[in-house]
């Protein structure tokens, strides 16, 4: 059955790509994954070595991601479903507050820091140390991704039996454009340059929809739009979902 929160979910991820935290530093992870520069003006390495190592990343983030947030969202979810609805309207207004701050009208300061864990800054350029890469980003820089992140898990609490596959879509929407980048390497890093003059409007634009979502679970008028959007999926397409 498709739900409203898988495509917000994906979007959530995307828009978690290209916040301020992550995305001028996108050149960065993928030279230090390669083991080479991409920012500067000497030989690029083979695109596949580059895709591989990315993949290796975005596997290692995917399953901390799974491990640490899904899952628990799942047992807890399913423990408290009785409580749902009063869960739902705690989430929301926590999702306010974290949209509110995304937005800069409030601050939150523990949602500032990003705590960056060194792993693997001995080891040899290698798919296992970028699977490792891969885990402390999902450690070190949820603080900073936290506030999206934290959007669809409570989502998820409204459906806990799919809380797995909520956070495997946020973490596909997060990986898609690394891995395309990766792919792309020089071209899409350029585009990636002349993004970042946007990131304000970006963060604006991710704290309205966190702040929209969130008013709709307080309002408890969140599963009335789910139900509605899954009455407007065309038949075929549900019977492949």
């Amino acid at each position: 059955m498709p739900s409203l929160t898988v495509p917000l979910a994906f979007l959530a991820g995307l828009l978690s790509f290209v916040s301020p935290c992550v995305l001028p530093l996108v050149p960065v992870y993928l030279g230090y994954l390669s083991g080479s520069s991409l920012t500067d003006d000497g030989p690029l390495p083979r695109r596949r070595w580059v895709f591989s190592h990315a993949l290796a990343f975005v596997g290692g983030f995917t399953f901390i991601f799974v491990v640490l947030f899904g899952l628990p969202t799942t047992l807890l979810g399913s423990t408290l479903q009785q409580y749902s609805d009063g869960i739902a309207k705690v989430g929301g207004a926590i999702v306010i507050l974290f949209g509110l701050h995304t937005m800069g009208i409030i601050t939150i300061p523990f949602l500032n820091v990003t705590r960056r864990v060194e792993m693997g800054g001995g080891m040899e350029p290698g798919h296992l140390r970028s699977t490792l890469f891969g885990v402390t980003f999902a450690a070190g820089w949820t603080p900073c991704i936290g506030p999206l992140l934290g959007t669809v898990m409570t989502l998820a609490f409204t459906e806990p039996s799919r809380a797995v596959g909520f956070i495997l879509i946020y973490a596909l929407g997060l990986a898609t454009p690394f891995l395309v980048t990766a792919a792309l390497l020089t071209r899409a890093i350029g585009w990636l340059k002349r993004l970042n003059r946007y990131l304000r409007a970006v963060e604006i634009a991710s704290g309205a929809l966190m702040t929209g979502v969130g008013l709709l679970l307080v309002s408890g008028t969140f599963s009335v739009l789910n139900s509605y959007f899954i009455q407007l999926t065309p038949e075929w397409l549900l019977r492949y979902l």
